[in-house]
């Protein structure tokens, strides 16, 4: 069975144009998937929904800002430096983008973007993870049996 199979993808070689013209743009491995017939919608974005998006955006500026933010906060609550140093300290944190402080961060789950009912450990959702650990999917979980 599987020499028919292999004679498929064989036999006839991949034509050196693309059969429509969107194809040329696109990656070789997108283009014979889409010669083979395959799906062709190419995936615009990884995460469930804009809210997702917006989350993973406020991360990477928390990642970029952190080390500023933290030598800032220093200088803030250094009590034996003058206040006008605090002060200027004051106006440079101020001055960061807002959603570069950790606590506008808030944790989502990463299939559903769930707010709610995290399990912290997975970053899933209550429901998600349940589901997941009922088809033996996550390591290390087991149904309470008694």
């Amino acid at each position: 069975m599987a020499a028919p199979m292999a004679r498929l993808f064989t036999l006839s070689p991949l034509p050196k144009t693309p059969l429509y013209y969107g194809l040329q743009t696109q990656s070789p491995a997108v283009a014979v998937a889409a010669w083979c017939g395959l799906h062709t919608s190419a995936v615009t974005h990884k995460y469930p929904n804009w809210k997702m998006i917006k989350e993973v955006k406020n991360r990477k500026a928390v990642k970029e800002f952190a080390f500023q933010r933290v030598n800032i906060n220093a200088l803030r609550k250094n009590n034996i430096l003058p206040p006008e140093l605090q002060e200027l300290a004051d106006q440079e944190i101020a001055a960061l983008p807002r959603n570069s402080s950790i606590s506008q961060l808030h944790k989502r789950c990463m299939l559903t973007s769930r707010p709610r009912g995290l399990v912290t450990r997975w970053r899933l959702s209550r429901m998600v993870w349940r589901h997941e650990a009922d088809y033996n999917k996550l390591s290390g979980i087991q149904r309470a049996m008694w």
